[in-house]
């Protein structure tokens, strides 16, 4: 249901647009980009423009054919940046700042195609099993490919308690499935659970880097830290990044002295920038371990990265998105917006975060894929070597002098994957039965669990019966789901485990909801396993 379980889970106005673009930036963009022939360009744009509008067939809407050239240019450039229609600019501040009611998916459109970048995290999307990367094909029956931005939220945004079917295909599979999602209210909180796992020993989960996750982080490591805490898991696994400022100051809060952090380079020399540490916080000697995966981009990368680079964490679980291009957002007259990249991310030791690509779609996986089809996954980078899967990557050292490797993303030291589900599992899921079930079951039995303990007596005791697997094929089959049942046997521990924190979930909340989800994680349980590691490394930080 939350966001690690994927894995197991896993589970052309060409020059018009220039020209806004320089007066809004200034003189000294212009100055920067004055090689390129704008003006030129301008005028056999607006030609071309007073052409089509004066002597083509029919009549045409000249501000359509405007910010259609507008996406066209921008997508020409990389996979993010964008043009932002007028109520896409507030829908974009709301996914930070505030709260909003639809299906809680972030997503890009690449090659024609909505590609959901994160769900969020607790949100509806999230609970039935969707993930980063998976592809919405259809929304209601009817095909959404060739869909702007602006189509896709119209169709998944809505009231609380609403529904929409999306058909979403996932890299292996050869049909789409389709999801029926119930809209609700999405939370926009950037710590989603945080407690002890031990004595001595913290969890917290991080979800998106928005305007208060810093205040909310410190808020948790302060209450764990008076409950005993002495060592942390970082989880930052699914969290597609957000504001830089908000996660340098929360590397800041575990690096001493100075040191460089992120830097970023443009072609434009002043959005060239290094970002450093500043001693005397109070975490600096904590040991860390950093969970990340596919779904972890941006200022999550910037983190992770530059705890690897500076031998202050380890870090555990797949390659992360590889995003790294910087975009600052540049108003247009018409309160609608181009959120254009300036400048690209690199971690302390020179890597660059962002992967290949080619105009505005990533190229296919290579290095890093390779590395996970590697049979053994669980190497450390201290004595990994990468060389056999893909002798072209750039090598990069740590500042202790340990072998990195660049070409897009952040690789663990610890390669982990999560279980699969198996395809009758996740048709189950996407229908909705399991939702189903546990909102039925949390209606009927609420008070007798509440009546028999606490939230530590539910996640001890609580168990699922072979009468509610029972009760669940046979909401399948009254939904027309076609159900392996051997494929369905094989993922039986994890489903109850999925069904308990789901339960437990909804009656004692987020915390109880995590603390199960973890005993099926098997990269959460190497974390915990290397955090002893992470004590040498902490102990030796300078």
């Amino acid at each position: 249901m939350e966001k690690f379980l994927y894995s197991r889970r896993r589970l052309a106005i060409t020059g018009g647009a220039l020209v806004i673009v320089s007066l809004l930036m200034g003189t000294r963009i212009e100055r920067a980009f004055s090689d390129d022939n704008v003006l030129e360009q301008v005028q056999k744009y607006e030609e071309v423009l007073r052409t089509v509008q004066s002597y083509y067939v029919d009549k045409v809407d000249v501000t359509k054919l405007n910010e259609a050239a507008i996406v066209g240019l921008l997508g020409k450039l990389d996979p993010h940046s964008v043009y932002l229609p007028p109520t896409n600019v507030k829908e974009q501040a709301e996914q930070f700042e505030g709260k909003f009611e639809g299906i809680g998916v972030s997503f890009t459109i690449i090659k024609d195609t909505i590609t959901v970048d994160s769900p969020v995290p607790g949100g509806p999307s999230d609970q039935l099993g969707i993930r980063a990367g998976d592809k919405i094909v259809t929304i209601e029956g009817k095909p959404a490919i060739k869909w702007n931005q602006d189509d896709v939220r119209k169709q998944l945004r809505g009231p609380k308690g609403t529904k929409v079917t999306v058909g979403i295909v996932r890299y292996g599979d050869a049909q789409p499935i389709d999801y029926t999602i119930t809209r609700d209210v999405i939370p926009l909180v950037s710590v989603m659970a945080h407690f002890m796992v031990d004595p001595t020993t913290g969890y917290v989960n991080v979800g998106r880097f928005a305007g208060t996750t810093y205040d909310e982080l410190m808020e948790a490591l302060t209450d764990m830290r008076a409950k005993g805490m002495q060592r942390l898991i970082l989880d930052l696994r699914e969290n597609p990044g957000g504001y830089l400022e908000q996660a340098v100051r929360i590397a800041d809060e575990f690096i001493g002295g100075t040191k460089t952090i992120v830097y970023t380079k443009g072609r434009a020399s002043q959005f060239d920038d290094s970002l450093v540490s500043h001693p005397g916080d109070q975490f600096e000697k904590t040991p860390l371990v950093v969970l990340v995966n596919n779904g972890s981009a941006s200022a999550s990368e910037i983190v992770s990265g530059a705890f690897q680079d500076l031998d202050r964490a380890l870090v555990v679980g797949q390659p992360t998105f590889g995003k790294g291009l910087v975009q600052r957002q540049y108003p247009l007259p018409d309160n609608s917006a181009i959120r254009l990249t300036i400048s690209r991310y690199y971690t302390p030791s020179g890597r660059s975060i962002q992967k290949p690509y080619d105009g505005g779609h990533y190229l296919k996986p290579g290095a890093q894929a390779s590395v996970l089809d590697d049979e053994d996954e669980d190497n450390y980078s201290h004595s990994y070597d990468i060389s056999a899967a893909d002798t072209s990557r750039p090598k990069f050292k740590t500042a202790a002098g340990r072998t990195i490797y660049g070409g897009g993303g952040i690789t663990p030291d610890f390669l982990v994957r999560n279980d699969t589900t198996q395809l009758s599992t996740r048709k189950v899921w996407a229908a909705g039965v399991l939702a189903d079930f546990t909102e039925d079951y949390v209606a009927q039995h609420v008070g007798q669990i509440k009546q028999d303990g606490d939230a530590d007596h539910f996640i001890k005791n609580f168990r699922i019966t072979d009468a509610m697997f029972d009760d669940i094929l046979k909401r399948a089959k009254d939904k027309k789901v076609e159900v392996n049942t051997k494929e369905f046997s094989i993922d039986k521990p994890w489903i109850a485990v999925l069904l308990r924190a789901t339960i437990g979930g909804q009656i004692y909340g987020n915390e109880a909801r995590y603390r199960i989800l973890l005993e099926d994680d098997r990269q959460y349980q190497k974390a915990f396993s290397v955090l002893d590691e992470a004590s040498h490394l902490a102990a030796a930080f300078k």
